[in-house]
């Protein structure tokens, strides 16, 4: 019942705030006090959301817990100069704090099998803007201003997306020094936008672009990790996640290219875990996450003629190479130490480090998506109870990043959209 209750609760949680991309750095208080890294440096039950071999490496027991997100997200459109524009359109995103849980069990079947199940939210995107700033920008080049009929005084913009996994495991120490896993992993998606009224004329289906309210789709796919332990202090792993397919969205398929295709992209990484000293360990983690598989996400923004008007029935909103955001592949680095002070106090550091998925010249239609940030650090550590439970928190503050670019906005106006996050972790751990 209580398990029931949590997935509850983290589907209909808001929306979660991300940092590599729209995935989240990491999962639980734990991981993402090492910069997310946990590939090869299973912590606790949240193992499974990176690779479900480490549930075998963990002992069994729960871990429960709760990232709070503060996310400051600023767009404009910069139109001055342009038609009978005299005014930089700007606002800033009104709601800025999230609330996300996460969940993680697992057993002990026997000395070299375990299973498991860990919930949490892959992360997300949200925007939402006061200002319709797409069509008030178009209205003020066409020589509107506030107040006169047809003008978007009281319009909003933004976007509203979240994915909640359910990821079951079973973990296998195959040799003394080899653990394989694997997790079947099913998948809530939730998704709904408003704002983009203007863009209906580029659809093959004008109605299905905008204002549908929330729609719901179903979807899963597989994870499959293994971990190596090279020498008692080294441990190497890997780990690869399936494209998560994703029930088209019938709200908004004269919006997503492909019908309505939303899909969560593959993405692998690789991980190493060193005991530098018998207190001290350091992880890296490299991951790959692939972007340019789903049309959506990664389909070529509008460009300047399309926006005119002058567009080939292919590349209409909703079509299968139809406009998307324009997101290429992406690379993440992840670094983090942890130190043992003593058997009741554990500290973490660590720094993740993503390269840029949007392209500055995708930055117009990002607007209402501006998951934009590279550098992100974080601060931890936890205190262990007599009797096997544990207290974590973390903090972790993604530095802001700015996008801007003047090639396809409206007309040549200049885009721009920013983005800085603050994060606390907290996590309550026990061992069976």
């Amino acid at each position: 019942m209580r398990f029931s209750i949590l997935i509850m609760i983290v589907i209909w949680a808001h929306p979660a705030l991300a940092t590599n991309g729209y995935f989240m750095i990491g999962y639980g208080a734990k991981a993402i006090g090492v910069g997310g890294a946990g590939v090869a440096f299973p912590q606790d039950r949240l193992a499974g959301a990176v690779n479900p071999a480490g549930m075998a490496l963990v002992p069994g027991g729960y871990d429960a817990g709760l990232r709070v997100i503060t996310a400051i997200r600023e767009a404009s459109i910069d139109c001055r100069g342009i038609g009978a524009c005299d005014a930089v359109v700007e606002d800033r995103s009104a709601r800025d704090l999230f609330v996300v849980p996460n969940f993680g069990w697992s057993r002990h079947l026997s000395d070299g099998i375990a299973i498991g199940v860990t919930v949490y939210g892959n992360g997300g995107i949200n925007t939402t803007y006061g200002r319709a700033l797409f069509d008030e920008a178009g209205a003020r080049i066409l020589g509107g201003v506030p107040g006169t009929p047809g003008f978007p005084g009281d319009g909003k913009l933004g976007v509203d997306f979240s994915q909640v996994f359910i990821a079951p495991s079973l973990a296998w120490r195959i040799h003394p020094a080899h653990t394989i896993g694997i997790s079947p992993i099913m998948a809530v998606q939730r998704f709904s936008i408003r704002g983009l009224e203007s863009f209906a004329r580029l659809s093959k289906d004008p109605s299905s672009v905008s204002n549908r309210a929330t729609d719901y789709e179903l979807g899963g796919g597989v994870r499959v990790g293994w971990i190596a332990e090279l020498h008692t202090r080294v441990r190497i792993g890997a780990q690869y996640t399936s494209r998560i397919w994703i029930g088209r969205s019938t709200k908004y398929n004269g919006l997503l290219a492909g019908n309505g295709e939303l899909d969560a992209p593959p993405q692998w990484s690789v991980g190493l875990s060193w005991d530098a000293m018998p207190r001290l360990t350091i992880v890296f983690d490299f991951q790959r996450i692939l972007w340019d598989s789903v049309d959506a996400i990664s389909n070529p923004g509008p460009t300047a003629a399309e926006l005119a008007g002058t567009i080939t029935p292919a590349r209409l909103l909703g079509a299968s190479g139809g406009i998307g955001f324009g997101w290429i592949d992406q690379s993440i680095f992840k670094l983090g130490a942890r130190y043992r002070c003593n058997d009741r106090l554990t500290l973490r550091a660590g720094w993740n480090h993503g390269s840029s998925q949007i392209p500055n010249r995708e930055t117009l239609f990002n607007t209402i998506s501006p998951a934009t940030t590279n550098d992100n650090v974080a601060l931890g550590g936890s205190w262990r109870f007599v009797g096997g439970s544990e207290l974590s928190l973390t903090y972790m503050h993604a530095f802001k990043k700015t996008n801007r670019d003047r090639s396809t906005a409206l007309f040549g106006a200049a885009a721009r959209n920013s983005i800085y996050e603050n994060m606390i972790d907290v996590s309550w751990s026990k061992d069976f």
